[in-house]
């Protein structure tokens, strides 16, 4: 279960993650996770670097005002992960 507090982040986070495999990692498959103060998804696509975009970046923005992390890139062998995780709810 998602914090409340964290609900509307966390969407953003998941539709900019899904528009970003869909748009740029050839995946086949995907997995979200959800946690009262951590989301992730990760992919099986191309996992390279691609040029910066405006989504992440505004997404760093949105998490870092409320007191966040994104940790965002390549995974090994391939795909890519995107993880942003809140301080937890007092």
């Amino acid at each position: 279960m998602v914090d409340p507090a964290h609900q509307e982040l966390f969407g953003w986070v998941v539709r900019e993650g899904l528009t970003n495999i869909v748009r740029h990692s050839r995946a086949s498959s995907c997995a979200v996770r959800l946690s009262l103060s951590c989301v992730e998804i990760v992919d099986d696509g191309a996992g390279g670097a691609g040029p910066p975009g405006n989504g992440l970046s505004g997404l760093r923005e949105r998490v870092a005002a409320a007191g966040g992390v994104v940790d965002a890139g390549p995974q090994q062998p391939g795909g890519w992960r995107l993880q942003v995780s809140l301080p937890a709810a007092p």
